[in-house]
């Protein structure tokens, strides 16, 4: 138990590290890290730089979704992926969602997003709750 209560406080610690550094990137609005990485010129294919970033979310959903499958099985069991769900639907959905609107996406495709990472949150919510009490 010692062993795998800190390789989550490992793993976590530099998953909150990376997400704080890239934020600063991202958020920062110096991004010249990230087109120094690029293995073309930022500004050749802008389509193709956001595939690879896109890729990288789509990949996620994937682990996300054969993990929250695979704990189905025994919900209550697993009762710690519902507010990791719900917290990466509020930030990694609602929040950047709203980022994007606010730099010039569409409202109407990710105001409709917003909706259904809400919908996720608030069916996720209740689902947690309503689960048994630990014995």
């Amino acid at each position: 138990m010692a062993k795998a209560r800190w390789w989550m406080r490992i793993v976590g610690g530099f998953y909150v590290l990376l997400a704080g550094f890239n934020l600063v990137v991202l958020l920062g609005g110096d991004l010249s890290m990230l087109t120094d990485t690029l293995p073309y010129p930022a500004s050749s294919d802008t389509t193709a730089a956001f595939a690879d970033a896109w890729l990288v979310f789509v990949l996620e959903f994937l682990a996300l979704g054969i993990v929250l499958l695979a704990a189905s099985r025994r919900p209550d069991h697993n009762r710690i992926l519902f507010p990791l769900i719900i917290l990466a639907e509020v930030l990694r959905g609602i929040a950047a969602d709203a980022i994007w609107i606010a730099r010039g996406y569409s409202v109407t495709s990710y105001g409709a997003f917003i909706a259904l990472h809400l919908v996720i949150v608030l069916t996720g919510w209740a689902a947690w709750r309503g689960l048994p009490a630990r014995t």
